[in-house]
This record gives structure tokens, C-alpha cells and sequence, in this order.
């Protein structure tokens, strides 16, 4: 499991869960409860988003930066391609397929 994001509450929290899913991506929320104590321990207490399988992390990150970035998802999908290996798709940076390792065929 790795962190992939910190909110600043849990609304924002949720909001990148639920994104993250919609793109068939697990993850959790931790530290959720911890907003309460702000002020009182000396501690992050902000909530962070973890996806549950690392091999998703990579992919994930791109996803949150995407996110972040304030794209819409007509411009994210517009420039995909498919990976004949997996049928995976795949963001039109990447030339790698982030799931079997494919390489993009032109």
C-alpha cells in the first residue's frame, strides 16, 4: 500500500477516492478521523489517500497529478491508446503500458 495523496479535509479526501476508483482503482482513507485533533498533537493530521495494490502506483500518481491539473476527462481521454497485451488503457505520454509492461506500437 502507498500514499498517493494528502487532502485538506475529508470531502477532498473522498472526492480522490471516488476518482481514483472510477478508474478502477482501489484505495483508502486514513486518517480521516484525525481532523478533530488539529492543534491538539503535534502531528499530520491531514487524511491521506493510499491505493491498495502498489503495482497501481504509478499509474495512480499520473491520475492525481491529472486531477490536480484540473483536466477534464474529455482532454485526459482524448490522446489514449490501447495496449495489445492487455487491453489496458493507457495515457498518450506513457509509451509503456503501466499494467503488463507493453510496449506502445505505432
Amino acid at each position: 500500500m502507498k500514499q498517493v495523496y494528502i487532502a485538506e479535509d475529508n470531502i477532498t479526501a473522498q472526492l480522490m477516492k471516488d476518482y481514483l476508483a472510477s478508474r478502477r482503482i482501489d484505495s483508502i482513507i486514513k486518517g480521516e478521523l484525525l481532523l478533530g485533533a488539529i492543534g491538539e498533537i503535534p502531528a499530520n493530521t491531514f487524511p491521506t489517500v493510499w491505493i491498495v495494490e502498489d503495482d497501481d502506483y504509478e499509474h495512480a500518481l499520473q491520475l492525481v497529478k491529472n486531477y490536480e491539473d484540473g483536466l477534464s476527462n474529455e482532454q485526459i481521454f482524448n490522446n489514449v491508446w490501447r495496449c495489445e497485451g492487455c487491453d489496458e488503457l493507457i495515457e498518450a505520454q506513457f509509451t509503456q503500458c503501466w499494467k503488463c509492461g507493453g510496449e506502445r506500437v505505432r
